[in-house]
């Protein structure tokens, strides 16, 4: 026969006084009026006025839920309807899977009754018994893969693409910054030079001096531009990635898009050594 003393009862309404934020005021005169009657026992009185709650949107996620829920199993099973509790039971379990009976307000007879159908939905896989119903979403380090598809004729452009494939961009604006004044001088060097010559296409003797200097100009940007141009081509390929980049970063990731974890398995092998004496013992992973 099971006995429930009063004041446990008393220190269960106690210690789980509900809020009202967002819950019509009849809903809240309910819960009122199923907390005076769980009090004096009143069992049949708190699963009519409860019952009626248990899947009101209104109280989704709400701490008031989870003392609806916990007051009227314990109800149901008080009053013998055992079936009756473990359906409103495997709600509550379902909805905060870490929640515990205070041994101390309830019989043991009820917390173990609790306790095994909450182990039963562990075993069948229903609840993660670590998870909180409060945290939709968790911090997780991610792996990223980033795949290389530039083709190896791309590395062969100038401008610095062979570094900024592989994701060398100062490198790469150095590179660019280095092409473009050599080629700069280079074409504005020759049209210069070509401004000097006359009508017969040679440049005359008052302008020979100018015209030398600037054919070294014209040497010295096109030496800068083939020399970055060769260096990006070389670099390019030699630092040009064998596999997919490996990144990692922090994201929050919702809690049901959160994939299970791999199933690693191991075996203990005991077998003959192969030196011929004694025993040889092996671990795979």
């Amino acid at each position: 026969m099971l006995t429930l003393a009063t004041a446990p009862l008393d220190a269960i309404a106690a210690t789980t006084p509900p809020t009202t934020a967002g819950i019509p005021r009849e809903m809240t005169q309910r819960i009122t009026q199923a907390e005076a009657a769980f009090r004096v026992q009143a069992y049949p009185r708190v699963v009519e006025l409860l019952q009626p709650l248990v899947d009101n949107p209104f109280l989704d996620g709400k701490p008031e839920h989870r003392q609806v829920l916990e007051w009227l199993g314990a109800s149901h099973y008080l009053s013998g309807a055992q079936d009756a509790a473990r359906l409103v039971f495997t709600k509550l379990i379902q909805e905060w899977p870490r929640l515990h009976l205070d041994e101390l307000l309830y019989p043991p007879e009820l917390t173990s009754f609790y306790d095994a159908r909450r182990q039963d939905l562990i075993d069948l896989g229903v609840i993660d018994p670590n998870r909180d119903p409060n945290v939709t979403a968790r911090m997780m380090l991610v792996r990223e893969e980033i795949s290389h598809d530039t083709p190896t004729i791309a590395y062969f452009a100038p401008f610095g693409v062979g570094q900024f494939a592989n994701h060398q961009d100062g490198k790469g604006t150095v590179v660019v910054t280095l092409q473009a004044l050599g080629l700069a001088t280079t074409v504005a060097t020759w049209w210069a030079i070509e401004g000097l010559k006359d009508d017969s296409g040679y440049v005359s003797a008052a302008d020979e001096s100018e015209a030398s200097a600037l054919n070294a100009l014209w040497i010295a940007g096109a030496t800068v531009f083939g020399g970055a141009y060769i260096y990006s081509v070389v670099d390019g390929l030699a630092n040009r990635p064998a596999g997919p980049d490996v990144r990692y970063h922090n994201e929050l990731i919702d809690i049901e898009d959160i994939p299970p974890a791999p199933d690693v398995t191991s075996s203990l092998r005991i077998g003959p050594t192969t030196q011929g004496v004694g025993v040889c013992v092996g671990l795979t992973f």
